[in-house]
């Protein structure tokens, strides 16, 4: 597909868009250029468009029925991209991976039980788990040279008092793909002490250069059965906005388990524009996904090439998965809250803080690059006005 799809800057201001129309709740104010919540500023597939236009001239949207295909979708998609095996009664649809990981939580633990994240970490995770009121844990990740590494000696120490691992693969917002090794480290200390793992991998269709997402579950048999994976096609067909998850449960005790409770929640009715555009996304949609991940990867080594030329103030962790840059400003001198003012007020950036990620996260932000050029180089000369001469 053609660059010039992605280049085509589309105005989404006054549409209910929650990253331009909410500028003023976020930042204070509407005069900045928004690169934060993690959906793309590109049109969708144009199979996808073409599914949705074909509903909408049909003219009628009632309840939808939900066959086999669409589980054939799931496990064609995973075979293919990630040569994960699954079966179709292992697939439970949601309206969303944050809801299905809160649905798991309260299937799979009670109240005042310990629950693992592993910080600076995709910020709903925190409240997810105290919103239902368990414990939280934290494992904080290790930062050597703006790479982020797993402190096993404390991960163990915190899974010896959790019920619930909540992983975060690839993790989100310092964009590692874990190593086998490092999976299969985490995986047999949370057996070793009976913890459970909920293995959030929405980003893993968005892995770059030599890097291999791993599933969790496709380690061995017996990790199999300890991991509930959640997916979804939202960040990689930029579908959010329609409410479509899934959580993988290969375990058939957990399977009834999860079955008996959500059906009580009544929240499997999902819409047929959701359900369409998931099959068009998973069988049509190639060249549109492999184009996208190329300009994604080159948006990556044009901001990589501008910071280390203009911006020497400003570091960057590599980025190996998912189309957020986690950036370090630490070398300006600022404290959180003289940061984020500069960067509204000065540079007119709304772009997401880092300490809202958990500790790790100070002197952080986190730019989103799924954007046309045009706009990621804005923003860029934007930061410029961080510099101290400035």
């Amino acid at each position: 597909m053609d660059r010039s799809f992605f280049d085509l800057v589309i105005d989404r201001k006054g549409t209910n868009c929650l990253k331009y129309d909410d500028c003023v709740h976020r930042f204070g104010t509407a005069d900045v250029l928004p690169l934060w919540v993690a959906d793309m500023d590109f049109r969708v597939a144009p199979a996808i468009s073409r599914v949705a236009e074909e509903i909408v001239k049909h003219g009628i949207y009632g309840y939808h029925h939900r066959t086999l295909r669409y589980y054939e979708a799931v496990m064609h998609w995973m075979f293919s991209r990630h040569k994960l095996e699954i079966n179709p009664n292992e697939i439970f649809f949601t309206p969303g991976v944050v809801p299905a990981i809160s649905y798991l939580i309260q299937a799979f633990s009670n109240v005042g039980d310990g629950i693992l994240i592993q910080t600076p970490v995709y910020y709903p995770f925190f409240s997810v788990i105290t919103d239902n009121k368990r414990n939280l844990l934290i494992n904080q990740l290790v930062e050597k040279d703006n790479y982020y590494y797993i402190d096993f000696e404390d991960f163990e120490r915190k899974a010896s008092q959790a019920k619930i691992f909540l992983l975060c693969s690839p993790h989100n917002p310092v964009s590692r793909v874990w190593d086998i090794e490092e999976l299969q480290q985490m995986a047999e200390i949370c057996d070793k002490y009976g913890v459970l793992i909920i293995s959030d991998e929405i980003h893993s269709d968005i892995v770059f250069g030599q890097k291999k997402h791993v599933p969790l579950s496709s380690l061995s048999e017996k990790v199999k059965n300890n991991v509930i994976t959640c997916h979804s096609p939202s960040k990689t067909f930029n579908l959010a906005g329609l409410g479509l998850g899934y959580v993988i449960i290969s375990n058939s005790e957990w399977r009834k388990k999860f079955k008996e409770y959500y059906k009580v929640l009544y929240a499997e009715g999902l819409n047929v524009f959701a359900y369409e555009t998931m099959f068009a996304a998973y069988y049509e949609s190639d060249d549109w996904y492999f184009s996208m991940l190329d300009y994604v990867y080159e948006n990556y080594m044009f901001i990589k090439e501008f910071v280390s030329v203009e911006l020497p103030f400003v570091r960057h962790t590599p980025l190996e998965a998912t189309y957020l840059v986690w950036l370090d400003f630490r070398q300006l001198g600022l404290d959180d809250v003289g940061l984020r003012r500069a960067v509204i007020e000065k540079a007119q950036l709304g772009i997401n803080d880092g300490p809202t990620f958990g500790p790790g996260g100070s002197g952080f932000q986190r730019i989103n690059i799924a954007c046309p050029r045009s706009v990621l180089e804005e923003a860029l000369v934007r930061l410029k006005r961080l510099c101290p001469k400035h």
